[in-house]
């Protein structure tokens, strides 16, 4: 007897048999290389695998003492405790390891991620492999998937949780271990590395330090500065001799080159060339595009609070793209989006010429720091002094749409230190072009020239005469203008300034002052937050031709005869019709120019 199998069902059929097929293999490789938290209970003992020194990787002991609840992001922790003789030569558990993958049985159960900071740094949670995978569905699918519940008899639970810390509640009084005993609950860190800095020091470290607080980033003076210097800037890939595999160093890094900013981590896992790591967020940026190298150890110092590695980054091999509560998510071989910094200081005196070249992270809330703070160590490089000076800095930056490109020149001069007074605008045009209304501005540069000379090249405006006190719409006005440059003799400029063929008659006034006269600068800056700009444009150009501190400027107010009575008139209106009411003229010097006079005269009939 012949059966006819309709051909739809026999589609379904093979349909059904190859989902089988591949659930049953998925199940088997997750059985087989993972370790969910449901199969994991109090005193089963595993390994796990870290970096101590070099780039070798080496083992340690692991007890788990239980499973800790939680809440919110993550579903649950792994309380465990370290030992082993390398933990004992690093004094316990090392910030750095983060990451550190853990096994029972040849089977991944996750990651190192916070330890608690009392006893000898042995405690620590481990977060859950399950909870890290979820990761590598979000360059894909920014919607997390749903984390399996587990029913566990617990005596620990996760009570609270802020973006650096975990209190742990212990309910039962868990005494597997003498340090457990008797406390009724425990405070957890993310094992996060110290951000180790290579290429600043002294009081740039201190300056960024204080800015880097905020994202509890702490910053440690690094060594081995010379580890990637044979790397180019657009190379990314392994070396042969170190493949990242679990338990490998590695470097998070928010800039590369002459100035390395680094945090260190361990790998947890690898699938092909994407990884996990940390086991908790480092800034908890989401998508991301931070800069991923390898990295060598040279020690876990002892430190009161907690050890902490203390390495370098080797080459570049690859790039961050998740940052997110359960840890973070690298592809390799792949290159980051940054922002490369070009530094160039001369000394006038000496004619050497000292540069600086950075890539940057392209993150918008690191950048001014970064730039500010580099390019103040740049200074201190060249000269290798702090003090008095006058500088000339002249500033480019680029985007990456055709017409974003921005360039500023402006020249200082500073009494007690010229490199803090030489970034003064820095921070003002990097908040206006990352936080303007218009468009997006993909940097793809941003260039600094700086010339600095130690004499005191400035001027003070000592007096200034008008040809002719009373004249008439359209006709030039020209003044006099005498300056003196210190300790020098007499030097006269002549202003002019055309007066519109339109005006009305009346009183108006020719206010001169000199660009560098700080007061002037703060009330230009001041001004230029109050700008409604129309454009990214406008934005662009009123940066660039704003007044510069070797400028005699010279500003014509005309007072209307038609504005109402001054009682009625708000600051906002008068404001405005000042500025429409604005004749500017500059004259350019070779020097920071001070002072300011004010001369009124007369417009007459025409």
């Amino acid at each position: 007897m012949k059966i006819r199998l309709d051909k739809n069902i026999c589609i379904k059929i093979i349909f059904i048999l190859l989902i089988l097929f591949s659930v049953g293999i998925n199940i088997a490789f997750s059985q087989t290389v993972f370790m969910p938290v449901s199969e994991i209970s109090p005193g089963m003992k595993g390994i796990g695998k870290t970096v101590f020194h070099g780039t070798q990787i080496e083992t340690f002991q692991v007890d788990i003492i239980d499973i800790v609840k939680g809440e919110g992001g993550i579903s649950h922790f792994i309380l465990v405790n370290l030992s082993g003789d390398k933990i004992k030569e690093s004094g316990g558990i090392s910030e750095g390891m983060s990451g550190s993958p853990v096994y029972i049985d040849d089977r991944l159960i996750g990651a190192v991620s916070y330890a608690w900071e009392m006893s000898e740094h042995n405690f620590c949670l481990v977060t859950p492999i399950q909870e890290m995978l979820e990761i590598f569905n979000l360059p894909y699918n920014n919607s997390h998937t749903i984390s399996q519940e587990y029913k566990i008899n617990n005596s620990l639970w996760f009570t609270g949780e802020k973006t650096n810390k975990i209190k742990v509640k212990n309910s039962m009084k868990n005494n597997s271990f003498p340090e457990l005993t008797g406390r009724e609950d425990f405070i957890f860190y993310p094992v996060v590395s110290p951000i180790i800095i290579n290429g600043i020091k002294g009081r740039t470290l201190e300056r960024l330090s204080s800015s880097l607080k905020k994202y509890n980033l702490i910053p440690v003076q690094g060594i081995g500065f010379n580890e990637n210097n044979d790397i180019g800037f657009q190379e990314v890939g392994e070396k042969p001799s170190n493949k990242l595999e679990a338990g490998s160093a590695i470097g998070i890094q928010l800039t590369r080159g002459d100035i390395n900013i680094t945090s260190i981590a361990t790998v947890t896992y690898r699938e092909g060339n994407k990884i996990l790591a940390l086991g908790h967020p480092f800034l908890k940026k989401g998508e991301v595009s931070f800069l991923l190298s390898a990295v060598y150890i040279y020690h876990s110092l002892p430190n009161m609070v907690m050890p902490f590695k203390l390495g370098a980054p080797l080459n570049l091999v690859g790039k961050i793209v998740q940052d997110r509560e359960a840890g973070i998510l690298a592809i390799l071989n792949s290159y980051p989006r940054v922002i490369p910094l070009k530094i160039q200081v001369t000394d006038v005196i000496s004619g050497l010429s000292y540069q600086m070249g950075v890539q940057m992270i392209n993150d918008y809330d690191l950048l001014e720091p970064l730039v500010s703070n580099i390019t103040v160590q740049a200074i201190d490089n060249a000269l290798d002094r702090v003090g008095a000076g006058t500088a000339q800095i002249d500033i480019e930056i680029k985007g990456k749409k055709e017409g974003q490109k921005l360039f500023r020149k402006n020249m200082y001069y500073s009494s007690d230190d010229i490199a803090i007074q030489t970034i003064t605008e820095i921070p003002e045009i990097i908040d206006l072009i990352t936080n303007n209304y218009f468009e997006i501005v993909d940097l793809t540069a941003i260039n600094i020239d700086i010339k600095i000379d130690n004499k005191k090249k400035i001027s003070r405006i000592e007096e200034v005469v008008l040809e002719d006190s009373s004249i008439k719409p359209g006709d030039h006005l020209k003044a006099k203008i005498k300056i003196r440059p210190f300790q020098g003799e007499l030097i006269e400029k002549m202003l002019t300034i055309q007066i519109p063929s339109d005006t009305s008659p009346g009183e108006a006034l020719l206010i001169v002052n000199g660009g560098g006269d700080l007061e002037h600068q703060q009330e230009e800056s001041i001004n230029s937050r109050k700008k409604n700009y129309k454009s990214l444009e406008e934005t662009f150009k009123d940066i660039s031709d704003r007044p510069r501190g070797n400028q005699i400027i010279g500003e014509v107010i005309i007072y209307s005869s038609g504005l109402p009575s001054e009682e009625n008139i708000s600051d906002n209106d008068r404001r405005k019709k000042e500025e429409e009411d604005l004749i500017i003229s500059k004259i350019e010097t070779d020097r920071v120019i001070e002072g300011y006079l004010e001369i009124p005269f007369i417009i007459l009939e025409s």
